[in-house]
């Protein structure tokens, strides 16, 4: 009898609004298995391993070429798991394993 283990959430807590928005949309385009969930002030986009986003997508769904991958701290109030890399090629967090890779 083999066990699957589930991988933990990784995800970022962002304030509402178009950039947001924008975000959702690029985290759906690159993965299928995101999990959105909205409260009143936020919105939390979460995957199970991994989350990458496209600050390129992001660029696209606001319909402005000025967004750049560190602009996600402006509204990004928390996030789980651990930031690999955010800059304008990709946003990717996701938890590490125990011999780093």
């Amino acid at each position: 009898m083999s066990e699957t283990k589930a991988l933990p959430l990784v995800g970022i807590e962002l304030m509402g609004g178009d950039e947001a928005e924008a975000i959702v949309e690029a985290a759906h385009e690159a993965q299928d298995n995101i999990v959105v969930t909205r409260n009143a002030a936020v919105v939390i986009v979460s995957a199970p391993g991994r989350l990458q986003i496209s600050p390129e997508a992001v660029r696209a769904h606001l319909g402005r070429d000025d967004w750049a991958g560190s602009d996600i701290q402006v509204i990004m109030a928390s996030y789980f798991g651990f930031i690999r890399q955010m800059d304008d090629d990709l946003i990717l967090l996701e938890w590490l394993r125990k011999d780093g890779g």
